[in-house]
């Protein structure tokens, strides 16, 4: 029997769990299919397991679960064969005929070479008997040959960084305030919020700015370059340092790659897009596609970037208030699956999201302050001319400070404070974005 797993195995029973502040995000345990949970560099994954194992200790023994972290320096050097190993060990202690079902929780697993085939084993082996729970390196378990290996064996959960709500919570700030006071720490907690972002560590640490400079670095340095190799590592760093700098703009592969070009690095699109997409399965940006009925349209036309994180677009991008305001909505949008795309006229009115997946529902304007008339009369009349377009009844504009409700073109729009838009109830479901490859 492998004594360095068994004492690994030994120790978290033994041991208290670590302080644990809760999540919106939950996994699903109803369900005999493997979890994989995904999400960001240091966006709390393992924490996540943390919460599901004490979950699961009020109605099971602690010895019917099982958590090891593959990057435990008492368990190196980590092998295929440790998976074999495990399995020995609950047959050993006769966990399957005590307690009926046993919980793995496996951390970093991709650190062990080849884990998706032992672990596509035992679940076939044990399924029903043995609940898998698996995190590590998105860009590991989200890569082709797991997910096609896994395919209809596995459930994906997503954490991603702190929603505002979580964001209150972790600062100990009510998230239904009643006074003038408690809204003002409200107020104060958005502008933290939009400033520093929803790091987990971020949040609770003093040198805010400078774990997001090195958490940002590490994301491309551990995630990224591998899979682009030594030779583009230039031309990478400076399209996702581009790409966090401009989060809300337009964005075009084809535009990029000629820039590339004349400053003597010549990249092909094809080869931008392979980047975005790497860039996009670390949970650094995502994209959003102009809206149209016509799927050859979003390929073709220009696309808006975001950063998962607001802090990373403030810190890393320097970008300035109205678009951390975009961003924070876009990321809130995704945060909670609901699929968006812009939208855009040919005499330029665009209006930054519409709403809905094959009935668009809402049109929402996001604007930091409408009271220059100017800015209130372009972003009002965009909304009009794509409620008219789409035969939308419901648009929103989303600002600083104002609230109630506004004329565009004949039609009542309700304008909300963010940090009230925020606060509203929505699904908890967290979900990656989808994007298609564009030119």
């Amino acid at each position: 029997m492998n004594s360095k797993l068994e004492n690994a195995v030994r120790e978290h029973w033994d041991n208290p769990l670590p302080d644990i502040r809760e999540r919106d995000v939950s996994m699903q345990f109803d369900s005999d299919l493997i979890s994989d949970v995904i999400g960001p560099r240091r966006a709390g994954k393992t924490y996540l397991m943390f919460h599901a194992i004490k979950q699961l200790r009020e109605r099971v023994p602690k010895e019917a679960i099982i958590y090891l972290n593959f990057e435990n320096r008492k368990l190196m050097p980590v092998h295929g064969s440790m998976f074999n190993d495990l399995v020995e060990i609950i047959h050993a202690e006769r966990l399957l005929e005590k307690y009926g079902k046993v919980y793995l929780f496996l951390d970093e697993v991709q650190r062990v070479p080849e884990w998706e085939r032992y672990i596509r084993s035992i679940q076939d082996e044990f399924k029903g008997r043995i609940k898998i729970t698996v995190s590590g390196s998105t860009a590991q378990l989200m890569n082709r040959d797991v997910t096609k290996l896994l395919t209809g064996r596995h459930l994906t959960t997503v954490v991603l960084p702190l929603s505002f709500k979580e964001h209150l919570a972790f600062m100990g700030i009510t998230k239904e305030p009643t006074t003038e006071r408690t809204e003002a720490l409200v107020k104060g907690a958005l502008e933290e919020y939009l400033t520093h972002g929803g790091y987990p560590e971020v949040v609770l640490s003093k040198g805010k700015e400078e774990m997001l400079a090195q958490l940002y670095s590490d994301a491309v340095a551990r995630d990224v370059l591998p899979r682009v190799g030594s030779r583009g590592s230039a031309t990478l760093s400076e399209f996702s340092d581009y790409l966090v700098s401009n989060a809300g703009n337009l964005l075009s592969f084809g535009k990029m790659s000629r820039y590339f070009k004349s400053v003597g690095a010549p990249i092909s699109v094809p080869t931008l897009i392979r980047y975005f997409g790497h860039l996009r399965e670390a949970f650094l940006v995502f994209d959003v596609t102009i809206y149209s009925t016509r799927i050859r349209d979003r390929l073709q036309y220009p696309r808006k970037a975001y950063c998962y994180d607001t802090g990373l677009a403030n810190v890393i991008g320097g970008v300035g208030s109205g678009a951390r305001y975009e961003n924070a909505v876009a990321a809130e949008f995704v945060r909670r699956g609901i699929t968006i795309h812009y939208w855009k006229d040919r005499a330029g009115y665009e209006v930054d999201f519409v709403v809905g997946r094959t009935r668009k529902t809402l049109a929402v304007q996001v604007c930091y302050d409408l009271s220059d008339p100017d800015v209130r009369k372009r972003e009002l009349r965009g909304l009009e001319r794509c409620m008219d377009e789409l035969e939308i009844s419901e648009g929103l504009v989303i600002t600083r400070d104002e609230e109630g409700t506004a004329d565009a073109g004949g039609r009542t729009v309700r304008v909300v404070p963010l940090w009230r838009w925020l606060l509203e109830e929505a699904p908890a479901h967290a979900a990656a974005p989808t994007a298609e490859a564009s030119a």
